[in-house]
């Protein structure tokens, strides 16, 4: 009886452990999407505000990051080599399959959001962008994962008069020198940048969910180094074709913070998105995409505060009608 009772404590007190590791993993992901979402775009818009002109480049910069994982997989590969376990490469040829694809439409979606945002101020940007929530609900619906409930109802309802009441009020609030034609380009490829990144995320959840063999640490860092990479082979072809590497030195010469700056705003860019992709897959393999995407729209109004000091947009009614609305998304999503 004593050894039953003492196993039974034993087996109580490791399941309190890994729950405890599991929250600390889901609460530093969540850190790094806050990073990643509240400094990157803001980071991205400051290179269109100065002089940049490079589209291909930014929307190369939100995955040209991923060598940074480098560093966590290095070290991941060194721990397990050193309690003897099993080391090298996780990812079976269907993972590195699906990682490609997701990496191809991640590409896709870096762009529409690039060439959006250098027509559209970066408070209008994230309140577009925060409609994903909705599109993931419908297609976590597609891909079978979720049920189509009375929530994923309301958020299309939601996000479809918050995207309108934007689109409407668009004169007040349009930046200098982009004419009413690239507001309303801007706006339409920011939206679909939303909705592709809606079908991301659960796709994203859906592959885990097939990918037969646990969840590890190191298995998540090797397909996110897959997946950014896949991303970034494919912006960098455009860039090629733009001959956008060679104009690199050239645009930061002219850039209007100074060439130091200008390489600063690069870096801390790449890096910052590279965080917010981290984050976000971390918090799908630790969770569920449900959770990325309250999280997600969570952060929404930090963006907006950080627009308004720090780019000294406006903050008018209509914003906050529509961010009020986003908000309502995601204090009705369910948890699970």
């Amino acid at each position: 009886m004593e050894n039953s009772h003492g196993s039974n404590n034993e087996t109580t007190e490791n399941q309190k452990i890994k729950t405890l590791k599991a929250m600390f993993l889901v609460l530093m992901n969540c850190v790094l999407m806050t990073i990643g979402q509240v400094g990157g775009p803001l980071l991205l818009r400051i290179y269109y505000l100065h002089g940049g002109k490079r589209k291909w480049l930014n929307a190369w910069l939100l995955t040209s990051g991923f060598p940074i994982l480098i560093l966590p997989i290095a070290f991941s590969y060194l721990r397990a080599q050193a309690k003897g376990q099993a080391t090298g490469l996780l990812v079976t040829p269907k993972l590195v399959a699906s990682s490609a694809i997701l990496g191809l439409l991640l590409g896709l979606d870096g762009d529409l959001y690039s060439f959006g945002l250098s027509y559209l101020p970066i408070s209008v940007s994230s309140l577009l962008g925060s409609t994903q929530l909705a599109f993931a609900a419908i297609f976590a619906l597609l891909v079978g994962r979720h049920k189509f409930t009375h929530y994923s109802v309301n958020a299309v309802v939601l996000m479809t008069f918050g995207s309108v009441v934007l689109g409407l009020h668009m004169n007040g609030d349009r930046p200098s020198g982009v004419s009413d034609g690239k507001y309303l380009l801007g706006f339409l490829m920011t939206l679909g940048a939303a909705a592709l990144h809606g079908f991301i995320m659960p796709a994203l959840e859906y592959t885990h969910l097939k990918a037969g063999m646990p969840i590890r640490f190191d298995l998540v860092m090797q397909i996110q180094f897959l997946i950014s990479m896949f991303a970034t082979l494919f912006c960098t072809i455009p860039m090629i074709i733009n001959k956008d590497f060679q104009a690199i030195s050239k645009e930061a010469g002219e850039y209007g913070l100074g060439e130091t700056k200008y390489c600063m705003v690069i870096v801390f860019a790449a890096v910052a998105m590279q965080l917010l992709i981290i984050g976000s897959i971390g918090v799908i393999f630790c969770s569920t995409s449900l959770l990325g995407g309250l999280v997600s729209s969570l952060l929404v109004p930090v963006q907006q505060v950080f627009a308004v000091v720090f780019l000294h947009e406006r903050f008018n009614a209509d914003k906050g009608m529509a961010l009020a609305l986003c908000l309502l998304i995601g204090k009705n999503r369910p948890t699970q």
